[in-house]
């Protein structure tokens, strides 16, 4: 399936296609699911699936230092509190809190979307002030996926100016704990429809939502990207030195201050259908389970067969971005 092969005129057509009360046309809670990756990440990546890429992440439980690009120790990378090295069980730390970091681990295997997927892993974003945030995107499974996209605001997603996003891009989840992924500036949202693009609060340079949770759509190189659904509102909180800051309609944040106090459970679902329905659960670890955050309906049908990303990335503001325990499962009859 070519997703946006056509540029903006084929996005444009396909988001104005989309029915109002589309949704997936099966009940995928009534299917039975079936296991397509479980990755724990919390050893020393000997179980790793095959076709797992690092660029720049490492585990936290491995105690080898083989290269970059290896799924190896976290010795070198231990800027912050970061999780102790080479103690089991550990975690796929994305980043730690160095400036200008960036980690992202990709699955370059086709996988089959046989009426729906779902996806869940837990995040910990803490100890530092605040940035970026993580991404959990699915791309086209025809596409070579050996990189993210454009990082900072983008989040290894989606464009900005000077760097394309990521090939093939059919959905990105932004867990985004400064605030820029919802904006449509540094070059997001080209060729979007109006209908599919950040509000005027969010298309101001520098504006952003911090602690906000948001859902980017299909895209290639510089076009498309566009932004399906926030938490994000237009009520302004407060001021930094470069512009607004605007609030979230979220009941707990995305990080803490420790590791012990991150833990979040994400759940991305995505139905069966045309325009497939996306639902976002969280469960923050406060003993009132699943909170539902998001929901959206897809401009494109979901390709046959697809292949999955993290990314995260620091900048003048830091976190620690860590991973475990992701599953991907889809709906059989």
């Amino acid at each position: 399936m070519a997703i946006l092969g056509a540029g903006s005129m084929l996005l444009a057509a396909a988001l104005a296609a989309i029915p109002a009360t589309a949704a997936g046309a099966q009940g995928a809670e009534e299917l039975a699911k079936k296991l397509l990756v479980s990755a724990p990440f919390t050893g020393k990546g000997d179980n790793l699936p095959t076709d797992a890429l690092s660029l720049n992440a490492c585990l936290t439980a491995a105690t080898e230092l083989k290269g970059v690009n290896e799924f190896d120790s976290c010795a070198d990378q231990n800027v912050g509190p970061v999780p102790e090295s080479g103690k089991s069980p550990g975690y796929l730390q994305l980043t730690d809190t160095g400036d200008y970091d960036k980690g992202a681990a990709i699955y370059n295997h086709a996988l089959p979307n046989k009426g729906g997927i779902e996806v869940t892993f837990a995040q910990y974003q803490y100890g530092g002030t605040g940035a970026d945030g993580i991404s959990f995107f699915l791309v086209d499974g025809d596409t070579d996926l050996t990189e993210p996209g454009a990082l900072g605001g983008s989040l290894g997603y989606a464009q900005n100016e000077n760097f394309d996003g990521v090939d093939g891009g059919y959905l990105g989840l932004g867990l985004d704990a400064w605030g820029n992924f919802s904006a449509d500036t540094e070059g997001r949202g080209s060729g979007c429809p109006e209908d599919y693009r950040a509000p005027s609060y969010l298309s101001v340079d520098r504006n952003r939502a911090p602690d906000n949770v948001a859902l980017r759509g299909p895209g290639n190189g510089k076009e498309g990207y566009c932004l399906l659904a926030t938490t994000a509102t237009s009520e302004k909180i407060g001021e930094y030195a470069y512009g607004d800051i605007y609030g979230t309609d979220f009941p707990e944040s995305l990080r803490a201050e420790t590791l012990a106090d991150a833990k979040r459970v994400v759940k991305l679902k995505v139905t069966d259908g045309a325009h497939p329905k996306v639902t976002v659960d969280i469960d923050f670890m406060d003993g009132a389970g699943w909170t539902r955050v998001l929901e959206a309906t897809m401009p494109f049908e979901a390709p046959d067969t697809f292949k999955i990303g993290f990314a995260s990335s620091t900048g003048r503001h830091t976190d620690v971005h860590l991973i475990r325990h992701l599953r991907v499962e889809t709906f059989v009859e």
